[in-house]
Parts: C-alpha cells; sequence; structure tokens
C-alpha cells in the first residue's frame, strides 16, 4: 500500500532525511552564531551595531526552525506507523 503515491519505505526515508536536514540546520545555525558574535570585535560601526542588534531579533527564533523540521519528522513517522497498521487490520479482516 501506498501513501498517496509515496510508499512507506520512501516516506519513511523522507522522515530521516527531514532528521538529517534539521541536524544540519542545528550545525548551520552554530556557525552562524558564532560568526556574528565576532562581528562587534571586527566591526565597530552603527551600521554594525544595527545588523548585530537585528541579528539578536532573529536569533532567538532561529532554534525553533529545526524543532518544527524534528516535529514535521516525528507526524510523518506516526502517519506511516498508523496508515501501515490500518493496512494491516484491513487485510486481516478481508
Amino acid at each position: 500500500m501506498a501513501l498517496g503515491s509515496m510508499s512507506y519505505s520512501e516516506a519513511r526515508t523522507c522522515a530521516t532525511e527531514l532528521g538529517n536536514s534539521a541536524t544540519n540546520m542545528d550545525n548551520l545555525i552554530a556557525q552562524l552564531r558564532g560568526e556574528m558574535d565576532t562581528l562587534e570585535d571586527v566591526l565597530r560601526s552603527n551600521g554594525a551595531s544595527e545588523l548585530y542588534a537585528t541579528y539578536k531579533t532573529l536569533d532567538a527564533k532561529l532554534n525553533g526552525f529545526p524543532e518544527k523540521v524534528r516535529a514535521f519528522k516525528g507526524f510523518l513517522e506516526t502517519a506511516v506507523a498508523q496508515y501501515e497498521a490500518d493496512d494491516a487490520a484491513l487485510s486481516r479482516e478481508v
């Protein structure tokens, strides 16, 4: 059986890839933070201060992005498991 036009194994692979993407996002965000935290040491100007202040307002939201991806990964895994269980139950009833 399939989930739409996607097989269960394809959906599981997509979920795994989502998890990998979330980990990559974590790494990229950590890199960005490292770079931005050194910005004040390198640049001293009104523009640099404004850029850093704007970044700090966005920084508070950055962790939410990989977490949303992980949440969707979990949803997809749960949906696949439920669809498989439903299919198995229907097959037994026939």
